[in-house]
Parts: structure tokens; sequence; C-alpha cells
């Protein structure tokens, strides 16, 4: 079983990575749309309820996984409808994150580099849990979609067994989803007193 937890530190580290080019990007450049107009509004409201779902989703997810990802096929509420419940929140919440810097530009970075890297980990986690758990794993493939959640398929139980720690450790996660919206307004401050340098204007 040492294959999943390889792979969430391989990916611990390429997001940690990226993370920081993205703030490297965001604290040298502002977007073109100015603080008040519609438009930017409009982009930080729909990013914080994007953030909002996204967020209490993959808390809603880890009641239902509660760390048995590694020892059984979840099919269970969030798991039903969706192979990567917490992969697709993620998702949701990156483009939040990237409407609220009101900057098209890097949504569109933050969607790309999502695309491009996060299929390649779930092909290989699944290729893992298919050895794993052998035809049970290999039906769930065939009948619950990877990305686009289907809701026709929702099951939910009267009740599961999950462990606290884990959903804790969800929290403190999803936690990291609600900083960029603070740190674009004081990045905003910073340039408007020319403490950081301005390299880049941003659709």
């Amino acid at each position: 079983m040492k294959a999943i937890p390889s792979l969430h530190k391989s990916r611990q580290l390429h997001s940690r990575i990226f993370v920081v080019m993205v703030v490297i990007l965001a604290l040298v450049s502002q977007p073109v749309l100015e603080q008040g107009v519609f438009l930017r509004q409009l982009m930080l409201w729909v990013g914080y309820a994007l953030v909002m779902a996204g967020t209490f989703g993959r808390i809603y997810c880890s009641i239902y996984i509660g760390g048995r990802k590694n020892g059984m096929v979840v099919r269970e509420g969030p798991f039903s409808v969706v192979r990567n419940p917490l992969y697709v929140c993620s998702f949701v919440a990156m483009v939040g994150i990237g409407l609220q810097s009101g900057m098209f530009a890097l949504l569109l970075l933050l969607m790309g580099a999502f695309m491009s890297y996060y299929p390649k980990v779930v092909a290989k986690e699944e290729a893992f849990l298919q050895h794993s758990f052998g035809a049970a794993y290999e039906a769930y493939l065939r009948e619950v979609p990877r990305w686009l959640p289907d809701f026709k398929l929702w099951k939910e139980p009267e009740q599961i067994e999950t462990k606290p720690k884990f959903i804790r450790d969800t929290l403190m996660d999803a936690a990291i989803f609600f900083l960029p919206l603070p740190c674009f307004y004081l990045i905003a401050v910073l340039h408007a007193h020319h403490l950081l340098p301005l390299w880049l204007i941003l659709p």
C-alpha cells in the first residue's frame, strides 16, 4: 500500500511548487479591471461562492471516505456520482480563486495547470486501486464517471463510520482555499503604495 502515500507526497510537492509560482506572479501583477467595476465585482462574488462550494464539498466528501479509500471501494454519497469528488471540489475552489484575483489570465493558468497535471495523478491512483481491489474497482470504473458527476447515481446510507482525524485534516487543508482573497487585497494595497514591483497588467 506504499504507492498511494508516495503519490500523495509527490502531489503535495508539485502543488507547493505551483503555489509558489502563482504567488510570485500575483506579487508582480495586477488586473486590468479596476476595483469597483461591475465585472470585477461579479468575478469576486462568483469566485467566493465557488470557493465556499469547493471547500465545503471537500469536507462533505471526507465524511464519507473517512480514511477508508485505501481499505475499500467507497461508493456512497459523493463517491457514488463521481469517482474523484475531492479533486472535483478542489477544481471548483481553484476556479473560484482565479476569479477572485480579477485576472482571467490567472484563472486560465490555474485551470490549465489542474487539467494538465491531475488527470495523470488520477490515472496512477486508479491503476493502484484497480490492482488492489480487482473486480470491485473495475465495476466502479465502468459504472461511475471520473470527472463529471452523474447525480442520478446518488446512493446514501442511513449511517456511516468515519475517522474524525481525517475530517479534521481535511478541514485544515480546505481552510487554505480562503487565504488567497485577503492576500489579493493585501497585494493590491502594496501595489497602490508602490511597495511591490508591478511588471504585468493582466486581463
